[in-house]
């Protein structure tokens, strides 16, 4: 009886934690490269299963919930020539370009991730930081697979 119970107590619990876990932007069929929580919102890197040094797409995005309200780049492209990836003192900057504005993500390896926007002027347009993020941008392994796509040197 003893033994039913405590299965039953850890199912109900993973159930629960199940439902309330963190929405995704990435869909199924995409790997979560990267992803941050900050003021109900959610941004991730999303990228295709398939990508490659030559093959798949990256996508930046930002939304609530589910539910997606800006992406980068708009179709679904390789991420050479969209994003960069570069090594600071104490962290990693992961950044792009888009009409006008320079979006940054810096990962430092102790302390909170954070997302700076700033217009070409250099001023602050945003600066979110995040609540809970997954740190894997400082990871060597994932310094390794942006160097083979083209996106850290």
């Amino acid at each position: 009886m003893r033994n039913s119970s405590t299965f039953l107590f850890a199912a109900l619990s993973l159930l629960h934690l199940s439902a309330i876990a963190e929405p995704s932007l990435c869909t199924p069929g995409e790997t979560t490269e990267w992803s941050c929580t900050a003021k109900r919102k959610t941004y991730a890197l999303c990228a295709s299963k398939d990508l490659g040094a030559e093959t798949g797409y990256m996508q930046y995005r930002a939304g609530r919930g589910s539910k997606t309200e800006f992406v980068f780049p708009e179709r679904r492209e390789h991420p050479k020539g969209n994003f960069r990836l570069v090594l600071q003192a104490k962290g990693v900057m992961f950044s792009f370009s888009n009409a006008g504005y320079e979006y940054a993500i810096y990962e430092p390896l102790a302390g909170a991730t954070h997302i700076d926007v700033t217009n070409s002027q250099g001023a602050h347009a945003a600066d979110v930081t995040c609540d809970s993020a997954t740190d894997t941008l400082t990871l060597t392994t994932t310094m390794q697979r942006f160097e083979r796509l083209g996106i850290y040197r």
